[in-house]
């Protein structure tokens, strides 16, 4: 198996990719991994790593992070995103957060500070901060403040019009039969699921790296869904739902996890924790995070009530031997998934689908690879 110095991992969202904007997405990891690689080889650190990582995917018109994200009802984006490090364990988060053109970035700066001086009268820095409050802080600590229109692309607010449309009609429809019957049975009531409209669901975005010092950091960003709730938080910024990062301690594997897909039930099953410390518990990368998402999600007694359960996650492992490995599962049609590491001369990337006749919300399909 492979000894690598450092390692890159990176996905942009588990969901739908289409045929024919797979290239597209497969040319954003391949970049981003090449990019990281790069600060890798010189000695930079995995929280920085994985931020400007992450950084890229929320540039990208073509995620649902940071700019072009999903639109919220009043037809605005907020975004969630979280860093976890696995030398100390700290975790940083931003929740419900707007004018901001990289939310990963303050994130990261929740965790530098955390890092840095303590603050004065024996006060705790945050680890998570949310809204209005959140931009402020970003706003006060140096972050450029951007005019929130301008995370907008033209494709986002494409997706939004039909959406709202779509909703609007629905309301009206079942307001009119509500006059006429003096009661709501909906059952006959054909409701469109905005989930058909398959290109937009790309979830939350995310990167994994081990460093020079074999210091893991994983980093999770994601507009969240479309036509959402304003101030409705995701697992991208829930500890211990998007991102997971533990250094390799004796008789313990190092990992990172980062998951994506539906965004309830990754917050009810703890998903990016449970995964990764079935991992740890295996002792066998595969058969650790097949067990992990086999229990924790596909057979949750928290998700007793839900049909589909839709859900990717990316593992990085850092086993006791110094070998490293790279392992992604998902319930989804499709994850875009992109990994280097210094023993590999350039970027892998692989569109991984479901097997033909897999059912998108029930299957499950894995794949692992030593790096």
């Amino acid at each position: 198996a492979a000894m690598a110095n450092y390692v890159i991992a990176v996905h942009c969202g588990a969901g739908y990719h289409s045929r024919q904007k797979e290239e597209a997405y497969k040319t954003l990891c391949k970049s981003i991994c090449l990019k990281v690689c790069h600060m890798l080889e010189k000695g930079s650190e995995a929280v920085e790593c994985v931020t400007e990582a992450v950084k890229l995917l929320e540039d990208s018109k073509l995620t649902n992070a940071g700019r072009g994200s999903s639109l919220n009802i009043r037809g605005c984006v907020e975004c969630d995103a979280s860093i976890m490090e696995g030398k100390k364990l700290l975790f940083g988060a931003v929740g419900a957060i707007s004018g901001v053109q990289n939310p990963i970035e303050v994130s990261a700066m929740l965790i530098n500070r955390q890092l840095g001086e303590k603050l004065s009268l024996g006060r705790l820095h945050p680890s998570v901060l949310v809204g209005e409050g959140a931009s402020q802080w970003a706003v006060a600590n140096g972050i450029h403040k951007m005019d929130p229109r301008l995370l907008i692309t033209d494709e986002s607010q494409k997706t939004y019009n039909n959406h709202k449309r779509k909703l609007d009609s629905h309301n009206q429809k079942v307001s009119k039969k509500r006059k006429i019957d003096h009661q709501s049975d909906d059952k006959n009531e054909e409701i469109e699921d905005l989930q058909e409209d398959k290109d937009v669901v790309q979830d939350t975005v995310g990167a994994v790296v081990m460093d020079t010092r074999r210091n893991i950091a994983s980093a999770v960003s994601s507009g969240g869904i479309s036509l959402k709730q304003p101030g409705r938080l995701g697992p991208a910024a829930i500890y211990g739902a998007g991102c997971w990062a533990y250094n390799q301690r004796p008789g313990k594997p190092g990992v990172g996890t980062v998951t994506s897909g539906s965004g309830e039930h990754i917050i009810r099953t703890v998903l990016a924790r449970e995964c990764a410390m079935s991992i740890q518990r295996e002792n066998n990368a595969s058969l650790g995070l097949s067990q992990g998402f086999k229990q924790s999600l596909l057979e949750s007694e928290f998700l007793s009530e839900e049909e589909e359960k839709y859900a990717g996650v990316l593992a990085l492992v850092h086993n006791e031997d110094n070998t490293a490995e790279v392992l992604w599962g998902h319930t989804t049609d499709s994850m875009c998934v992109g990994y280097m590491s210094s023993s590999l001369k350039k970027p892998k990337v692989v569109m991984s689908r479901l097997p033909t006749g897999g059912i998108p919300g029930k299957s499950f399909t894995m794949l692992g690879m030593p790096v």
